[in-house]
């Protein structure tokens, strides 16, 4: 850290202020990683319209040629005015600017961007004639030219720009960006450069300018020193010291303390310890403007990933800041414990807030677990319920944001709720159980489950902790609160604090609320989708498919349909089996029919599963008898699939259709894949790892087998359910089939279907989409049909057996969500 002496005086008398600041580096703008992504996707936007829009680019062309006649009259030598004004007047300008401002590294950083972004243009150029498309070639060749026109000095001029600074920060860059456009403007309408060539070379200077302004950082403008001081007297103080927390300690001062280090932790900007010219001691946070497009975005992710909760995402610095006071306001009128603000400012792209220091405080972090009363953990209750009976949300309650102020014999204990940069004014109800979670589950992580939940019910109401109860998740927890309950002394906190919860109130639902719209699983399933789709759409053709379909025979279609609708029978007749419980067979197929509609979001199998898991526990079956059913049902499934597949592989021999299928390569490589296998298994690590993946699906589904074995009904109707799912998609397949007058021996069809199904599940997709048209043409063209065929019947099966279903799915879905199954 720096210990400076700032004398940002606003007259000749003014005191000087003592700054112990971290000293101003250079740092990566997470804005330029975002441009930089951009302006990749910007040049493979250009690229894709130049080669499939060729007409449009051309046409633009010609009627901007049109004016050419008119300007030719006013403009002697046209390309002589664009050569000056791209390759001399801007570079000039920049590099006189840079060295007016005696700015000689940045003057070095915009030349090697020019370097970079000249070497870029070459590069592509010859990729783009070696391995470029004709009409690519065309919307990068101007009129009368013979090869295609990159004009690398262009992007060499839009790198050194970029690499200068962001364009409003000085008149100079806003000028020459001007000027580079108005020299493009000139060469397109003269033919000099082409529009998709005149936007290539600019986005490939700005990704060269922009990737080395990330790599080697950029001078931020926040405030320092004597700009930092400045703001601090446009807020109305006179500051004698500032000091900045350290979280680190690697500097101790006496202004500093275990409040300050907390704040700092916690707090999204710069946190200042600050003492005034009249000996008033405050705290200042500033919030910098290079940070703000990280954490919109944090925010952002946090919004559209979480349901039900809308978390602020201020767009602008400005707006961050006003919002944070107006949510600290609310809580200090409310008569919540909270620093006042007292003033707020904004200078370079830092803006200022000044608050009231809490007095004689410390975290509640650094509160031993013996100091820890049953009067301090109300108190903590009594301020978080008082900020939610005014509409407030705090969303960060963790060990940092709350504090304890010492204790005075004959008082009770105050506690402090800082850091209201997440609350939300008006808030909705999920808001404030997410802000009693995370209370539980601090208070838990300190003194245990027992008395945490005790002064919850306490001070709250059973009715509120039984609401918060299926919120503890570590989703919804500060990241401070999900290390405390790694390795807590208290052993597995959250469940410890479910099942006391349970003790108090059995009736209480605690089981985990799904509040998460998707995550990273989700995000990877929809890109192997789209991957899936990309690999049928480059070999599908759309004529062949039509001429396919026009002769396709529709009665087929509908017995096709009519196999798909059986699967829910099926699907529905395993689960009322299986069933712990007597559950209506309506329901239960009105479930399996809404697992259709689930199917479109999540992998093949996961939607029936976490439907019928819905439908048990609403019917007040415990969460493990529940899983265990719902894992039978599943594992039934699969043993019917593999059972079935090694009978018909058996009895079809060598006479089907599909006996050409595995040629000796394939034989060679699964005895291979088998060898390697077993090889494996002799490996003890190998065999402790394969256990614990297939062991707990044993135990959990071992225990209700074996009341299922005891009822010989039960267990031949959830065979015959499974088989009459197996039958209904075999049927549909056939079905799709014929309806193409291709016929196949029924055991040649199973054995493909299964292999179809195995892949489908194999892969994570929605519904096996992608993989399982991939298994199904494949396995259909081997076995000697022709290829658009294969794929036409292919494509029908999947559209009866799965996208037909979806609405039939969605309405199930609206009805039992209605009725409160689901």
């Amino acid at each position: 850290m720096a210990d400076d002496t700032a004398s940002a005086a606003v007259s000749s008398d003014t005191p000087a202020v003592r700054i112990v600041d971290e000293p101003q580096a250079r740092i990566r703008r997470f804005t330029d990683l975002l441009a930089l992504v951009g302006t990749a996707l910007g040049v493979v936007l250009v690229l894709f319209l130049a080669e499939y829009a060729l007409s449009t680019t051309q046409g633009i062309a010609q009627d901007i040629a049109g004016v050419s006649p008119l300007l030719q009259r006013l403009l002697v030598a046209p390309v002589n005015l664009f050569n000056g004004i791209v390759a001399v007047i801007i570079p000039a300008t920049l590099v006189i600017d840079l060295i007016v401002r005696r700015e000689p590294r940045r003057l070095i950083e915009v030349f090697a961007a020019a370097v970079g972004a000249f070497i870029l243009t070459l590069l592509l150029a010859a990729g783009l004639v070696l391995w470029g498309t004709p009409e690519l070639g065309l919307s990068l060749t101007p009129r009368g030219a013979e090869s295609l026109q990159l004009p690398s000095f262009v992007a060499a001029i839009s790198a050194m720009l970029t690499a200068a600074g962001r364009r409003n920060t000085r008149r100079t860059l806003s000028i020459s960006w001007n000027l580079l456009w108005l020299g493009l403007a000139i060469g397109i309408i003269f033919s000099v450069v082409t529009i998709p060539s005149a936007l290539l070379t600019v986005l490939l200077g700005r990704a060269a300018g922009l990737g080395l302004r990330y790599w080697l950082g950029s001078t931020a403008d926040r405030a320092y020193g004597d700009a930092l001081v400045e703001g601090v007297r446009r807020a109305g103080f006179h500051p004698r010291t500032m000091v900045r927390a350290d979280m680190e300690h690697v500097h101790e001062h006496p202004e500093l303390d275990a409040v300050t280090d907390a704040l700092a932790r916690t707090r999204q900007g710069r946190v200042y310890a600050m003492t005034t010219v009249e000996h008033h001691h405050l705290l200042v946070v500033a919030l910098d403007g290079d940070q703000q497009a990280a954490g919109f975005l944090s925010k952002l992710w946090g919004s559209l990933r979480l349901r039900g909760v809308d978390t602020r995402a201020d767009v602008s610095l400005r707006s961050s800041a006003e919002s944070t006071a107006l949510v600290s306001h609310a809580a200090r009128v409310a008569g919540v414990r909270t620093g006042r603000v007292l003033g707020m400012s904004q200078i370079r792209d830092t803006m200022l807030l000044v608050y009231q220091r809490p007095p004689a405080v410390r975290p509640f972090a650094d509160v031993p677990e013996d100091e820890v009363d049953d009067a301090l953990l109300d108190a903590i209750w009594t301020e978080v319920d008082r900020a939610h009976g005014a509409g407030l949300s705090h969303r960060r309650l963790d060990a940092d944001t709350v504090l304890v102020g010492d204790e005075v014999p004959g008082t009770l204990p105050t506690v402090w709720l800082t850091a209201w940069e997440l609350g939300e004014v008006a808030t909705s109800v999920l808001a404030k159980r997410i802000d009693a979670a995370q209370v539980l589950a601090l208070t838990a992580a300190k003194v245990g489950p027992e008395r945490a939940v005790d002064s919850a019910f306490r001070v709250l109401g059973a009715e509120t902790v039984e609401q918060a109860a299926p919120l503890l998740q570590s989703i919804v927890l500060p990241a401070t609160t999900r290390r405390s309950l790694r390795g807590n002394p208290h052993g597995k906190v959250l469940e410890a604090v479910r099942q006391e919860i349970l003790e108090r109130s059995p009736d209480a639902e605690v089981g985990s609320e799904n509040i998460v719209r998707f995550g990273w699983r989700t995000v990877a399933t929809i890109a192997l989708a789209l991957v899936a789709v990309a690999v049928i759409a480059v070999q599908f053709n759309t004529e062949d498919f039509l001429d396919a379909v026009q002769q396709a025979n529709p009665w087929w279609l509908v017995v096709g349909f009519a196999w798909a609708l059986l699967t829910f029978v099926g699907a529905a007749l395993a689960m009322v089996a299986f069933s712990p419980v007597r559950l209506p067979f309506s329901r239960v197929l009105l479930t399996q029919v809404a697992a259709a509609y689930v199917a479109l979001a999540v992998p093949a199998g996961v939607g029936p599963a976490a439907l019928n898991l819905r439908l048990l526990t609403r019917r007040k079956v415990a969460t493990p008898l529940a899983v265990a059913t719902v894992a039978l049902v599943q594992v039934s499934s699969v043993v019917v699939t593999v059972v079935g597949l090694v009978i018909l592989t058996v009895v079809s021999g060598g006479n089907g259709a599909l006996a050409a299928l595995p040629s000796t390569s394939i034989l060679i490589g699964l005895g291979v894949v088998a060898a390697a296998i077993g090889l494996a298994l002799t490996v003890p690590r190998v065999r402790a790892w394969a256990a614990k993946r297939i062991m707990p699906t044993v135990r959990q589904t071992w225990p209700r087998l074996s009341q299922v074995l005891g009822q010989p009904w039960r267990l031949g109707l959830g065979l015959l359910g499974n088989l009459l799912l197996t039958v209904g998609f075999v049927g549909a397949f056939h079905a799709s089939l014929m309806a193409f007058g291709q016929d196949m021996a029924i055991i040649d069809l199973a054995v493909l279907f299964f292999v179809g199904n195995a892949v489908g599940a194999a892969v994570p997709t929605p519904g096996g989409l992608g993989a399982v048209e991939l298994a199904l043409t494949t396995g259909l063209t081997g076995s000697g049909m022709p290829y658009a065929l294969a794929l036409s019947a292919v494509l029908i099966y999947r559209l009866l057996s799965y996208w037909l279903r979806i609405p039939l799915g969605y309405v199930a879905m609206k009805y039992l969500e209605g009725k409160g199954e689901l």
